[in-house]
Order: C-alpha cells, then structure tokens, then sequence
C-alpha cells in the first residue's frame, strides 16, 4: 500500500467577482493534472455571446503538480470554471505567470504563481442541435434518454457545449417543459458530466412539475451502478452522513455533521480479488456528488474520480479508467398522466463493461446473489 501523501495547502484567492460567480478550486491533492478524457477531447458546440472580464483568481501551482502546458494546469485548477473560459482567458492573453503574459503553450511549473483574469460567463443558451441520442422511453409527456459519459445535463454558464436539453430540443421538435427555464427546458433532474445512464425529462408543464414533486419527496427510485475502489469487508450498508460543501475547497462536496441529511443504500454485487468491487447504490436524498462523496467516505471511492478519489498510486497503472464510473442503472417514477410506476433501466456502457472484464481478468469475479 502506497503511504498517504501529504495534503498540499493551496488557496485560490478571488478577487472583484460578483457574488455569484464561481469559486476555484485548489487541487493540492492531485499529484499531476488529470490525462484529458478521450469522450470529451473534442466536445460539440454551440455559439455563445463575447462578455467582459470580471472574475480574477489568484493561486500557486503546488509543489505535487509536474510541469505542463498552461490549458491544462489552468483547466484542472479551476474545476467547477468552463474550459471555453479558460481557454478565451489564455487567447485573450488574460493570464499571467509570475506577472508575465502566459498563452496555452506556456510551460506551468510547481511554485510558479498564476492570476487569471476569467471572461464573464454569458447566459446559458438552449437551442435544437441534432445529436445522437439512445432513447429509451418516449410518450406525449416525458421522454428518458441513456445519456453517454461527457455530456452535459443542461447548458451552463460560460459553456458553449451541448448538452442533453440541445439534443433533446431537437429530437422533440421543441417539446420540452418550459416550466424548467429559458436555459434548462424539462429537466427535472441530473447526472454529472462523467456520469452515464438512465436521465428523464419533462414534455410538457404539468408532467414537470408531477416528476419534480416525485424527486423532491423522494419518492422516485434511482439505482446506480459503481466501479470502486477495493473490496469492502461487508456486502451491504446503509450511508447516513450530511454532506454540504468542502470548508476550503468550494467546488467540492464533503460529508459535514452540520451538512444537509444525505442517505444512501448500497450493496456488493462483484468482487474482483481484494483491489474492486461492482457496488449497486441507491440514494434516497439528492445531494450534488452524493454517490461519490459518500463512497469516498466509506473508503471505496469510485474508481477514475479525481476529485474524491487517489488515482496516482502505482497500483492502478494501465487500469482502464477514463471518466469517472458511475452509471445510472435504473429509474422508477409514477408515471405523470396515467399515474402507473414505469421502471426505466439503461445497461452500462462499454468503457465501464471493459473495466469489468479488465478487472475480472486481472484479479477474478466472485458474484454475489441480489434482490430481483
């Protein structure tokens, strides 16, 4: 077992933002920036608006980071900012390393000190964009997609990347639920970038506002399935720790006593030796990371989470790991017209069906028995 490795104290400073605008992230615990994913190397776009600078972050690359091209050290410091942003900042000449001028190709190194001067994001925009989507369910009210790993659930501010709703606008010739929004049409609920499965939306008000009642009161029933991080001594549990944000690094979600209530079921479905385990979760809250977050407090982070997990040992060299692996299995809702449950379910990808198979060669399966 590689010994733990020690906490850097990186702060990132704002400065002359407006109240809402995002806060970065320092990213001590991470050893080099993230390996670009190859789903979102080239992501889909759509046009968005030039806006004025207004946000200025001030930081110093931690002594734990090797040295690499500005976009992507930048890209990785400032998770929870779009890399449109950051990428305009740099063109624009908006950053400085150690009160130079820095461009994309500018070499960061640990110690150096960055200001970034980010545009301000402009107003998320949702227009038709064709793409090609799996769907799974469709009626006069609501329609379920198996959504792919890299896409967006909605635009987002700052981002000119498509997204389900893009996707989905198209696809329905415009037929979402306005009640969700000018920028979030039908979107009733959501699933991180990384995050693959299972993601119904809304066709029509009285639909959104029946399935947003259904998530609210937790009466619809989500399962995910998870690839974690070594073999848990139990097969089964029950997680009940409030999570709020990270104290320091904003961006980031953490289990808090004076957090908000967060409850999660899980149970072992696979084991692979004692490096893996196939993990089926089932949240009955909805906080933001709630999965990741409170499997990382188990002590079995999901395996390619880089944010709440520990990726650079040794150990998992030449594992198969390109996002995070997460994938939502199963949805049951009461059906908004008709008032039946309806059970939606997604089989996982290949990139998570490769790391199975990757990880049942490399250390043997060993299946445990489930409910229905």
């Amino acid at each position: 077992m590689a010994p733990p490795r020690k906490r850097a104290k990186t702060q990132l400073k704002r400065i002359g933002s407006r109240p809402q605008a995002r806060t970065a992230r320092a990213l001590g615990r991470k050893s080099r920036p993230a390996p670009r994913v190859p789903y979102s190397s080239r992501p889909a776009k759509v046009p968005t608006e030039e806006v004025r600078p207004d946000e200025i972050f001030k930081t110093r690359i931690p002594g734990e980071f090797e040295p690499a091209r500005a976009d992507k050290i930048i890209a990785t410091l400032l998770d929870g900012v779009s890399r449109s942003r950051v990428q305009k900042a740099l063109d624009l000449g908006m950053v400085k390393v150690n009160g130079q001028p820095a461009d994309c190709r500018t070499v960061l190194n640990p110690g150096d000190a960055v200001e970034v001067a980010l545009p301000s994001p402009g107003e998320p925009t949702a227009r038709p964009v064709k793409l090609r989507l799996e769907v799974l369910l469709e009626d006069a009210h609501l329609i379920a997609i198996n959504k792919p790993a890299g896409l967006l659930t909605h635009p987002v501010q700052g981002s000119d990347e498509v997204s389900v709703v893009h996707g989905l606008l198209h696809h329905t010739k415009g037929k979402l639920a306005p009640a969700g929004g000018a920028p979030r049409p039908g979107v009733v609920h959501r699933l991180d970038r990384e995050t693959s499965g299972v993601i119904a939306l809304a066709k029509t008000d009285k639909a959104y506002h029946a399935l947003v009642t259904q998530f609210t009161e937790r009466t619809a029933q989500k399962e995910y399935l998870a690839l974690v991080d070594k073999a848990p001594r139990l097969l089964s549990g029950v997680i009940d720790a409030a999570i709020d944000r990270h104290r320091t690094v904003r961006v980031r979600m953490a289990v808090r006593e004076d957090g908000r209530e967060a409850v999660t079921d899980w149970r072992v479905e696979e084991k692979y030796g004692e490096q893996a385990a196939l993990i089926r979760a089932c949240p009955h809250t909805g906080r933001t990371h709630q999965i990741r977050v409170h499997l990382a407090h188990l002590g079995h982070p999901i395996l390619g989470d880089r944010t709440y997990g520990k990726f650079d040992v040794p150990a998992f060299t030449g594992w198969p790991m390109p996002r995070v692996m997460l994938h939502a299995h199963r949805l049951t809702l009461t059906h908004p017209q008709t008032g039946k449950p309806v059970t939606i379910v997604a089989e996982p990808p290949k990139d998570f069906l490769d790391l199975q198979a990757w990880l049942a060669g490399r250390f043997g399966r060993r299946t445990y028995s489930t409910p229905g």
